[in-house]
């Protein structure tokens, strides 16, 4: 996925908005802007808090994502994480772009997720996962986990680390 810096910003402008049409309330603090580093790399964060009734609330949804400068003056997505912490089922959900040599070496992949029920409790530290097309999609994987009446099935996910 290849984007200009104008229809980068864009694009987390429509992140931003995605959530705040599932009632999302998009947290200022990591403020979701792009941010710059030495190298030219482009990065940015958005936390949102769901609107599960709680005060206060318990389900959040976390993006962020990693841009890395190409030819043209465009950037190319590097990393992403977008990761749901559910507390009313004690559950976290994530899926993973990050890392890649590392990932390619152990496991030959470079995306994996994570599945934790309770959370910080798992029988497996990755699983198997496939590409996340952008972040809107894993705002849309995210919440439609949320959203499930059945709890998240992580014995159902293929371990990366068994083997």
């Amino acid at each position: 996925m290849r984007l200009s810096g104008s229809a980068l910003e864009d694009y987390v402008a429509d992140v931003v908005e995605l959530l705040e049409r599932y009632g999302a309330s998009v947290d200022e603090d990591p403020e979701p802007f792009i941010n710059a580093s030495p190298s030219g790399a482009r990065w940015f964060e958005v936390r949102a808090v769901l609107p599960d009734g709680r005060t206060p609330p318990r389900s959040i949804v976390e993006v962020r994502e990693v841009w890395q400068p190409v030819a043209g003056g465009s950037y190319q997505r590097r990393e992403y994480e977008y990761e749901l912490l559910d507390r009313d089922r004690d559950a976290r959900r994530a899926f993973h772009l990050h890392d890649r040599d590392v990932f390619v070496r152990l496991f030959d992949v470079v995306v994996h997720e994570h599945c934790e029920q309770p959370i910080g409790t798992s029988s497996c530290d990755h699983y198997a996962g496939q590409p996340v097309r952008d972040a809107l999609a894993g705002v849309e994987l995210l919440v439609g986990t949320w959203v499930d009446p059945d709890e998240p099935d992580c014995g159902a996910l293929t371990c990366l680390d068994a083997g």
